[in-house]
């Protein structure tokens, strides 16, 4: 319980941290700071909840264009045929992210209990 809250003030205080808005600034996402400082199975623990929340995220994204798809799907018309391909591409796509995020929560499981 410590551990998760100790986690959960270095994520906090990171979040409001000038020194992470400047490496936004320069091109860095809060993402990739706190990925590059987890040192501990806390921290890890955490970041593999996080992606495992984009993963689920992605996840319903995925389904939301996959109906669209289908409700696009029902004309015959050449615009309506072009947004279904559109919507299904968009459903593929957020089905990949859903697996890269699954792998990335993967790794830091792992991390987490080496």
């Amino acid at each position: 319980m410590m551990k998760t809250m100790t986690a959960a003030l270095i994520f906090g205080v990171l979040a409001l941290s000038p020194g992470v808005s400047l490496a936004e600034e320069a091109g860095h996402s809060l993402e990739e700071v706190v990925v590059e400082m987890a040192n501990t199975p806390a921290e890890h623990a955490a970041l593999a909840r996080h992606f495992r929340a984009k993963a689920e995220q992605a996840r319903s994204e995925a389904q939301r264009h996959e109906g669209m798809a289908r409700a696009y799907g029902a004309g015959k018309l050449t615009q309506r045929q072009n947004l279904k391909r559109h919507c299904q591409g968009l459903a593929e796509k957020s089905t990949a992210m859903a697996v890269d995020y699954e792998a990335l929560a993967k790794f830091h499981e792992e991390e987490a209990n080496p």
